[in-house]
């Protein structure tokens, strides 16, 4: 990742939702027609990002750390920790929220095509860049950190670690960094002899970005079993945000997953002519749950995948076939036979709570 390719990813439009049709429009257009609005619904139905309420309490949460850690005494702040198990949506989350941040701060400077400018004195312009986002590589150490740092601005990668410390000091006031995201924190090399140097840096990093009023965040897999989250000075600022795939294990989660669902359902309705209101969140909640044990991405290809399906066999709405013969990721596809063998006849299975409305 660059600061250039950020700024391009959050200038970019999203998707246009096609136009609902009837199935009388649908089955009068020609061949060539009907195959480029199908092309155009799927890819869609596929860029549509899903929400349950933990999300948006993790979205609000993120914006005011941060607004709290802008106005607090300069120096080390409260650090943003988002955590889950892989595939749960921690870093679509971080990245959707980050990109929401950066265009808050950029403003209308959002459309130029070129990375947004300030006066840092007289005669002097930079780079304006508040938002760094970081995709750690594996094993990194605290040289690999920095270089990926100067990397995504630009700047030469050559020196030893601490001139290149030093550098990053330098770059965080020419720049105006008010948020450094480091995704994949999990990869951070912290079983090597060198560990409490990586924990050491971090700590520093945070010094640094909270004595002009930033904030850091971290961004990674099962991250409470880190040494991150057993360092006590780091445990003392983090501020945790665990997510976790949706659960159907009592009834009041079971509401909650319809709920979701009813949700889901509100914006693909239009787009499946032939189905009736609560096929998801009531008819096909159960099935749909024991297909994506909750995770929201394997959701998101299911209901993509299976709606094209439907569309290619002129259904027009949603069946078990469709369902069960979408391809997931391999972690869906082997959980959900054993759930259909260990969930048969319970409540995984058949919720008995009434169907949430939509």
């Amino acid at each position: 990742m660059t600061a250039r390719l950020w700024h391009d990813q959050a200038r970019g439009e999203s998707l246009i939702a096609p136009p609902p049709k009837t199935i009388a429009q649908l089955r009068a257009m020609a061949t060539s027609t009907r195959m480029q609005y199908l092309r155009h619904r799927r890819r869609w139905m596929r860029s549509l990002r899903f929400e349950t309420p933990a999300i948006q309490q993790a979205y609000q949460t993120m914006t005011d750390l941060v607004e709290d850690n802008a106005v607090s005494p300069p120096g080390a702040k409260d650090v943003i920790a988002v955590t889950a198990p892989f595939a749960v949506g921690k870093s679509t989350l971080v990245r959707t929220w980050a990109q929401d941040h950066y265009r808050d701060i950029i403003g209308d400077r959002i459309h130029l095509s070129q990375l947004p400018t300030w006066n840092r004195e007289v005669g002097v312009v930079a780079d304006e860049v508040p938002v760094v986002w970081l995709d750690l590589e594996a094993a990194s150490k605290v040289r690999a950190f920095n270089l990926q740092l100067l990397q995504y601005f630009g700047y030469p990668l050559s020196g030893a670690v601490t001139d290149l410390t030093a550098r990053i000091h330098r770059i965080l006031d020419a720049h105006r960094v008010r948020l450094l995201v480091v995704d994949d924190t999990n990869l951070l090399n912290l079983r090597h002899k060198d560990a409490r140097d990586v924990l050491d840096h971090l700590k520093h990093i945070n010094t640094v970005l909270g004595q002009r009023g930033a904030s850091l965040v971290l961004v990674g897999a099962d991250l409470e079993d880190s040494a991150i989250f057993r360092d006590p000075q780091m445990a003392g600022r983090l501020r945790t945000i665990s997510l976790k795939p949706c659960t159907i294990d009592t009834p009041a989660e079971v509401t909650r997953w319809q709920n979701t669902l009813a949700g889901i359902e509100h914006l693909v309705l239009p787009y499946l002519p032939a189905a009736s209101q609560g096929i998801l969140a009531g008819h096909h909640a159960p099935r749909i749950w024991r297909l994506t044990q909750g995770y929201l991405g394997d959701v998101a290809r299911l209901i993509a995948e299976a709606a094209h399906l439907a569309a290619q066999e002129d259904t027009w709405t949603l069946r078990i076939a469709d369902l069960e013969r979408t391809q997931l990721s391999k972690r869906a596809q082997v959980a959900a036979p054993r759930l259909r063998e260990t969930a048969a006849g319970r409540p995984r299975e058949a919720p008995s709570v009434e169907v949430a409305a939509s």
